[in-house]
């Protein structure tokens, strides 16, 4: 695959990579997903139509269905889940092994740094298939970035198991994660639609808000007052997380692979949401650039054809209009800038679906717009009251 013009490959032979971080050293870490393992599992009794799974593989399958099958496939799981390190000088190594990992792409997902240590916060599909979860599914995790140690922070999923803050299916999956300039972490929920403060020192944590059911372009809002379980109401699906530069959570949505039904949202300290981009396809990742503007990536651009189109990732203007930086990525997910303005993205995000080669972060350069450094001014609205403010 040609590479575009101003990128190159700085971790390859990945195995589901989600996102990526870059430490102050120069370290580039990214988190895998993995392959499952040896357990193999078996429908649960009820409506295989109702387990959800990856929103990689959500978004496959709704442009490539399998004939004659119900719901994404079951595999296996275990824990092939990992966290890859990239040094500075391009020696890469496995900081971590050992995380619970689901065959349909469910894993390790969201990064945060801090001084020594990474955060990961691990997904999990027990929930939906009837099983017992794995050990530090849908939890968040420390790692010794010196050891590999692994230690757990907080486990969030039997909170959407026991309390079902949106009213929709049981179905936690943690997914995008970053760290506040309040020394709290903030994780999306991709499959509760829910966004948490975890304090990564004593491993309390609180719901933060109910992230808002996306609009499909000509529909109507659901009734603010009806119950976000109505029929009508789409699952949001959040997924990449950030904290801004300008001190803002931003949390992009998948938008349920509506057409035009993703966004990218700012955290209130009420719990509510405040739109910062709409009209997005299948969002992914989320970051705001050296130049104060913000970044998003796209899974695939649309389900037009027999298959998915190539993703991207897009820059928002003041208008909230979506340029594209980078085009016919091969299902990019995270994004993140580095010091000297380099974006990085990690591609072929997944195993599944059309033929792939292995996954990897693309290093590219000349993205930034020197020119777009007022960009920042429609991202710190009076009414985008920061958590923790």
């Amino acid at each position: 695959m040609q590479l575009p013009e101003g990128c190159e490959v700085v971790a390859d032979d990945l195995v589901n990579p989600r996102y990526v971080a870059i430490a102050d050293d120069g370290t580039l870490y990214v988190t895998e997903a993995g392959h499952g393992g040896d357990e193999q599992l078996s429908p649960p009794e009820e409506d295989v139509e109702e387990v959800v799974g990856s929103p990689v593989v959500e978004a496959i399958e709704e442009a490539t269905p399998a004939e004659g099958e119900e719901g994404p496939p079951l595999g296996s799981r275990g824990y092939t889940g990992q966290v890859t390190a990239v040094t500075p000088d391009g020696a890469q190594t496995v900081l971590a092994d050992g995380l619970p990992s689901y065959e349909e792409g469910v894993g390790p997902t969201g990064i945060a740094l801090g001084a020594g240590v990474i955060w990961v916060a691990n997904g999990g599909a027990a929930v939906a298939l009837g099983a017992d979860p794995l050990e530090n599914e849908n939890s968040v995790v420390s790692i010794d970035v010196t050891t590999g140690e692994v230690a757990l922070v907080a486990e969030l999923g039997s909170f959407e198991e026991a309390n079902n803050p949106d009213g929709t299916d049981v179905n936690p999956n943690l997914y995008g994660m970053d760290l506040g300039a309040d020394g709290l972490l903030y994780v999306a929920d991709a499959g509760g639609n829910t966004v948490y403060q975890v304090d990564p020192t004593t491993g309390e944590f609180a719901l933060l808000g109910i992230v808002p059911s996306p609009v499909a372009p000509g529909g109507e809002a659901p009734d603010a007052e009806a119950s976000p379980a109505a029929e009508e109401a789409l699952q949001p699906v959040p997924t990449g997380l950030d904290v801004g530069i300008d001190g803002n959570v931003y949390v992009i949505t998948l938008g349920a692979l509506a057409p035009e039904a993703s966004s990218v949202l700012i955290a209130q300290a009420d719990g509510t949401f405040v739109e910062a981009a709409t009209g997005l396809t299948t969002g992914i990742g989320v970051t705001v650039g050296p130049d104060g503007a913000l970044y998003a990536s796209q899974l695939t651009a649309g389900f037009a054809g027999e298959q998915p189109e190539p993703g991207n990732v897009v820059r928002i203007g003041t208008d909230g209009t979506a340029e594209p930086v980078l085009e016919d990525l091969p299902f990019p997910h995270g994004i993140t800038f580095d010091a000297d303005g380099n974006l990085y993205v990690v591609v072929n995000s997944t195993s599944f679906g059309p033929p792939l080669g292995p996954g990897q972060v693309w290093r590219c350069e000349g993205v930034v717009d020197a020119a777009g450094q007022t960009a920042s001014a429609s991202l710190t609205a009076a009414e985008a009251v920061r958590p923790g403010a």
